[in-house]
């Protein structure tokens, strides 16, 4: 949705309901650890709904919303459902409904409150999962059409950091990752390859720290999403950059590829 709101854009973008989804996934029964919480949130909330849980609890039932009918506005629910399969049983979309309406009562509700004169633009922002919950028809979202044509938009987006910041821009290796990164996206065998999986964009998050490699990837509606641990530090000179991060673009790549059932990628383009 592209509709500008005061403080985020839906309901998984607070930092109180991105730490209750990560801590979803933390757990071997996803269902279960939805139903403690929205369980406690409901009971909790009869005088007033907190923050931090209202947001927490509200952020849940829209996955399962999400869940139900396959339809969300928010790409973060796509991807975030992409990566951890549930069913959601009966009961749980009953409490889930519940919940949301606790949630987004107009009064002694603290989401409402930090909402106020937009509170109906939220409230329009969340009705796809409203009448998801509470079983009411919607029209379904219109097939995800790709576009290659505007300007200054590329397909391919890669993010590097190290631990907890982002890489500075005046390494050998983020100069070298950013001329390679301009170079596949500017590379038409590149593209060709890409549109295969009928998506916007492919993002790469890279962490360049010691240790063991790991890797998530997860598709969404629009975009695939690739997270990475290399397990090595970017500390190299230019001449050993140029192998290092053609070798860490090259699996990021390859990794999505496989995921999202693509062809072997191709030959990354040469750089001077």
């Amino acid at each position: 949705m592209d509709d500008p709101t005061p403080f985020f854009e839906g309901p998984f973008d607070s930092d109180e309901a991105a730490d209750a989804i990560a801590e979803l996934e933390e757990g071997d029964d996803i269902a279960a650890a939805m139903t403690e919480v929205l369980d406690e949130f409901v009971r909790d909330s009869e005088d007033y709904a907190e923050e931090g849980q209202v947001e927490a609890a509200l952020a849940i039932a829209c996955l399962i919303a999400a869940r139900v009918s396959g339809i969300a506005p928010d790409e973060d629910a796509h991807h975030w459902l992409d990566r951890n399969p549930f069913t959601v049983s009966d009961d749980l979309r009953r409490l889930a409904a519940v919940a949301f309406n606790v949630a987004t009562r107009a009064d002694d509700n603290y989401l409402r409150e930090v909402w106020a004169a937009d509170w109906p633009v939220f409230l329009e922002h969340l009705e796809p999962y409203r009448k998801a919950l509470f079983g009411e028809p919607q029209e379904p979202v219109a097939p995800f059409v790709v576009d290659f044509s505007r300007p200054g938009k590329h397909w391919l987006q890669v993010f590097w950091s190290t631990t907890d910041q982002s890489l500075p821009h005046d390494s050998a290796y983020a100069d070298v990752a950013g001329h390679l990164v301009q170079a596949v996206n500017q590379a038409p065998d590149w593209l060709a390859w890409w549109r295969q999986a009928g998506l916007q964009e492919l993002l790469v998050f890279g962490e360049l720290v010691p240790g063991a490699y790991s890797e998530r990837i997860s598709r969404g509606r629009t975009t695939a999403e690739v997270w990475i641990g290399f397990g090595h530090s970017p500390e190299v000179s230019r001449d050993s950059a140029i192998q290092q991060v053609a070798d860490d673009v090259r699996t990021a790549l390859s990794a999505a590829g496989r995921y999202l059932g693509l062809a072997p990628v191709p030959s990354l383009p040469a750089l001077d």
